[in-house]
């Protein structure tokens, strides 16, 4: 069976849920929650499991905050109803704060002062 394995940016809708389930004799730490990406006048919402160690990544996450998830959907039939839910093999956050501006600023403030040392060392001012 060949998985469609497609990626997804969108935001935290509310704090994530932890737990563990025992599969043989293994304990398994299993993450949900739920994002949503605004189309023009629509929403479309996304619920996703994250099992294992990249379980960690997920307890930095906030309400609100923009994630990119790698993965697929998996369905689940129970009774009459389908559930579509998304298995994520990779994820983070997607960094959009003030020091991320600050840093790209300071990087092209740095930039600018080197080339006015260099149109210096051309000009024979040093």
């Amino acid at each position: 069976m060949n998985k469609e394995m497609i990626n997804i940016n969108a935001n935290l809708i509310k704090e994530p849920t932890f737990g563990t389930f025992t599969k043989g004799d293994k304990e398994i730490q299993v993450v949900n929650f739920a994002l949503v990406k605004k189309y023009g006048k629509g929403k479309e919402y996304t619920n996703c499991s994250v099992y294992g160690e990249k379980v960690e990544i997920v307890k930095e996450f906030e309400k609100g905050d923009l994630i990119h998830v790698f993965g697929y959907f998996k369905e689940n039939k129970k009774g009459d109803k389908v559930y579509k839910n998304f298995i994520v093999k990779s994820l983070n956050k997607i960094e959009k704060d003030k020091k991320t501006r600050r840093n790209n600023i300071e990087f092209l403030q740095m930039e600018l002062d080197l080339k006015e040392v260099a149109t210096a060392i051309f000009a024979g001012l040093f």
